[in-house]
């Protein structure tokens, strides 16, 4: 049941079209657009995986 809700759920997201992202579509510019979401979450994920490392640090030193 679970499954048939987050399917339907995902599926009605995935079907919804956006102006926006049509006109950037057609213009080449989408491009942009993920290239820079995904500088921002490898940004996110490094900067995470750099205070982990440290917290690690800090309990091994104690």
């Amino acid at each position: 049941m679970i499954t048939k809700m987050v399917i339907y759920f995902l599926s009605f997201f995935l079907n919804v079209q956006v102006e926006m992202a049509d006109a950037f579509r057609s213009e080449g510019k989408i491009y942009v657009v993920v290239l820079v979401a995904l500088i921002i979450l490898v940004g996110i994920f490094f900067y995470l995986f750099r205070i982990e490392r440290k917290i690690k640090d800090i309990n091994k030193n104690k």
